[in-house]
């Protein structure tokens, strides 16, 4: 994808002076797996019950989460790995963080976000597309990945 393309999913970025795309497109892994330990090699969602990628790609989902598209499941999923929910976005030194996103009227998980130790900026990796860099976990709210749920924490180690 192009910027243009990329912009038209998610408008927001138009004045964002910290988006990029900053990868080639590949299926091999998600935006879950890459906010949850920036895996490059899988698909991060439950095995029964959702969408399974026509793609070549492995699918995992932690031992002992909820299997489920419910915002709790992700939740638990990232707190199983030590995040913990925080109130504010802004980089806390000592921490990394994500955002997890949902569609409101579903209470379903869309998407997750991770803040970059570099350049104070966010990524998402954008499905079977790009990776991208933006400034706020909010500049790519809208249709598509619905809104942020929550901000988490865990310490950077």
């Amino acid at each position: 994808m192009d910027k243009r393309a990329v912009i038209a999913s998610f408008p927001n970025l138009a004045n964002d002076d910290k988006f990029d795309i900053t990868s080639p497109e590949t299926p091999d892994y998600n935006c879950i797996a890459w906010a949850y330990q920036m895996y490059n090699n899988r698909w991060m969602q439950p095995p029964k019950g959702m969408y399974i990628p026509q793609l070549d790609a492995v699918t995992w989902w932690p031992d002992g989460v909820t299997e489920g598209v419910d915002i709790s499941c992700l939740v638990e999923a990232f707190a199983k790995k030590g995040f913990e929910k925080c109130d504010t976005w802004e980089h806390e030194q000592g921490y990394v963080k994500v955002a997890l996103y949902y569609d409101p009227s579903t209470n379903e998980w869309t998407h997750a976000a991770r803040e970059s130790r570099i350049n104070n900026c966010w990524m998402s990796k954008l499905g079977p597309k790009n990776d991208i860099h933006h400034g706020s976990p909010y500049t790519i709210e809208g249709d598509l990945y619905g809104e942020v749920y929550c901000i988490m924490r865990m310490v950077d180690k």
